[in-house]
């Protein structure tokens, strides 16, 4: 077989596969997203009474169904938005991020959970100007989803830290705290790439591809029970990522 004939091959091997995965994405997208969300507002519809009274144990049953059907919705939206990254389809919108501010604003609004583990939280600044410049929203579903993954996992009654510096040209974020159930293989299979795309971890893949999308890094150590997760972002400047 000659090599023209060998690059028209691939060539057509490629396009099949392209529309292999469009028709896959469309299909969640329509045929999955479209009836998860018509069973939401009518899910809604019944918790409202709009079609009549319900009792306690009624209204348990479809509050539970309720939430099942909105924790499914949001995991066909993170598996097209992790596709989109996976082929380089998402477009970020920078602009600048006072971390220390957005920091600051996440364990505030995280109260809740921070108040039912009873942990002391520490915010340290050690950076002189710390500002990013990334997509605001989708780096603060990064954020978010680790840090809320690791508040979750971090013993009862103990010092959560969140610290940040730089260092050549880069600001880290670091979240150290104390955990038992962290092991050796979670922490790598999270920084490393061979984290499992199913179920919980899904969200931990997503950030990582987000953190990545900013040309940044996610590192993690572990001594005994104390974790440390570090979050590196590169000081991009509007110059660089224009040209």
């Amino acid at each position: 077989m000659s090599i023209e004939k060998e690059k028209l091959i691939d060539i057509d091997f490629e396009k099949i596969a392209f529309l292999q995965r469009e028709s896959f994405i469309s299909t969640i997208n329509h045929d999955l997203k479209i009836p998860i969300l018509a069973q939401i507002r009518a899910l809604e519809l019944l918790t409202e009474e709009k079609m009549g009274n319900l009792n306690n144990g009624q209204k348990e049953l479809i509050n539970l169904t309720l939430d099942s059907c909105r924790s499914m919705y949001e995991m066909l939206s993170e598996i097209l938005t992790a596709y989109k990254y996976e082929n380089k389809d998402i477009i970020l919108d920078y602009e600048n991020i006072n971390i220390l501010k957005f920091v600051e604003e996440f364990f505030n609004k995280s109260n809740g959970k921070i108040y039912e583990k009873g942990l002391k939280i520490f915010i340290r600044n050690n950076s002189y100007s710390p500002i990013f410049f990334g997509d605001k929203f989708q780096f603060k579903k990064a954020f978010e989803c680790i840090a809320n993954y690791c508040i979750s996992r971090a013993s009862n009654n103990s010092e959560f830290i969140c610290s940040i510096n730089d260092s050549d040209e880069c600001i880290h974020i670091s979240l150290l705290f104390d955990s038992p159930y962290f092991y050796r293989n979670k922490l790598e299979t999270f920084s490393d790439g061979r984290m499992d795309k199913v179920g919980s971890t899904l969200e931990l893949y997503l950030a990582k591809k987000i953190i990545y999308a900013h040309k940044g890094s996610i590192e993690t150590s572990f001594e005994n029970s104390l974790n440390q997760l570090n979050i590196n972002l590169p000081l991009i400047n509007v110059k660089k990522m224009t040209r």
